[in-house]
């Protein structure tokens, strides 16, 4: 356990309207490593700004158990917030966050809290993981974040992540890290999580972070390319239904993203069978075949789009 043989102390910070899945989903393998390994020192309690019960995205109120004035020193500060944290500031959230990294804390992000953590001017210029309801609005407003569609990210003493049920996958990590893979994998079984996923696992909404557009016929097309990857429409149809020829849908798509549509299309929905080879326990033949394709020519094309043949990438994901 090397310098973690004292264990650790997480902190909660939890911002009004913060998303309850991604807080349960990494206090659950604290509360389960100390049924597995009772007497590691690893400890959590729950803090928000107003001393007060907090209510979260789904109208349940949590009541914290340690006030911001008492957080233990080293402790790590995790901050998870909400859909709102993009639409309002918050500055005396904000200075009291820098007021516990200027005292040494590491301070981490979960979900809407790495809005939270940019607002404070705590990420400026390093990497970072974020949910992709939110890339728009740190790109827009801290252009010196590097926004990837990791599920999660470690740069430095800065661990940031999407949120949801990747905060578990985050703390495993950490665990893993700290006290070993057994350990962790028992926790990961107790939740039944199947397969624990490394950080570089890609969100599946990962295209959404890079086909941005204030387009109008550009961003219901790519809807409507979304919301058919199987089976595809023809690029003929797709502009139909916005009222274009498939010719000026082209125009539109290579002044907008510099492909086109079918090019696109296609990296759509192989992104969409490489979340399945990488995180699901099906057969490569079998996603090959629900993609209309034969096992050769998915590995084909597969390798032209990622670099790597399907069994690599999946053996990859199995590593991380």
């Amino acid at each position: 356990m090397d310098q973690y043989t004292a264990g650790r102390h997480f902190v909660f910070v939890l911002d009004e309207g913060f998303t309850m899945q991604a807080f349960s989903s990494a206090v659950e393998v604290l509360r389960l490593l100390d049924r597995v390994r009772p007497g590691t020192g690893y400890r959590y309690n729950a803090v928000s700004l107003s001393g007060g019960p907090v209510a979260a995205s789904n109208g349940f109120r949590l009541i914290p158990d340690l006030a911001a004035e008492a957080v233990p020193p080293r402790s790590v500060i995790v901050v998870v917030a909400g859909v709102r944290a993009g639409h309002s500031a918050e500055p005396a959230l904000a200075a009291r966050l820098r007021g516990w990294a200027r005292r040494g804390h590491p301070v981490w992000g979960i979900s809407s809290g790495v809005v939270r953590l940019a607002q404070a001017g705590l990420l400026d210029g390093r990497r970072v993981a974020a949910h992709w309801e939110d890339v728009a609005y740190l790109r827009d407003s801290h252009p010196r974040i590097q926004v990837t569609a990791s599920l999660f990210v470690s740069d430095g003493d800065v661990m940031t992540c999407a949120g949801g049920g990747a905060a578990s996958d985050m703390m495993l990590s950490v665990l893993r890290r700290d006290l070993g893979g057994e350990i962790a994998d028992e926790i990961a079984a107790r939740l039944v999580i199947d397969a624990v996923r490394g950080g570089g696992t890609r969100q599946r909404r990962a295209l959404d972070m890079r086909f941005e557009t204030r387009n109008r016929v550009a961003f219901a097309a790519l809807r409507l390319m979304r919301a058919n990857l199987l089976p595809p429409l023809p690029i003929a149809a797709i502009a139909r239904a916005q009222g274009v020829s498939a010719r000026q849908l082209e125009r539109v798509f290579a002044r907008e993203f510099g492909k086109t549509p079918s090019a696109l299309y296609l990296e759509l929905r192989f992104q969409d069978a490489r979340a399945e080879v990488r995180d699901s326990r099906r057969s490569l033949t079998e996603i090959a075949l629900d993609h209309g394709y034969s096992p050769a020519g998915f590995a084909r094309s597969y390798r032209r789009l990622f670099g790597l043949l399907p069994s690599e990438d999946r053996q990859n994901a199995m590593s991380d």
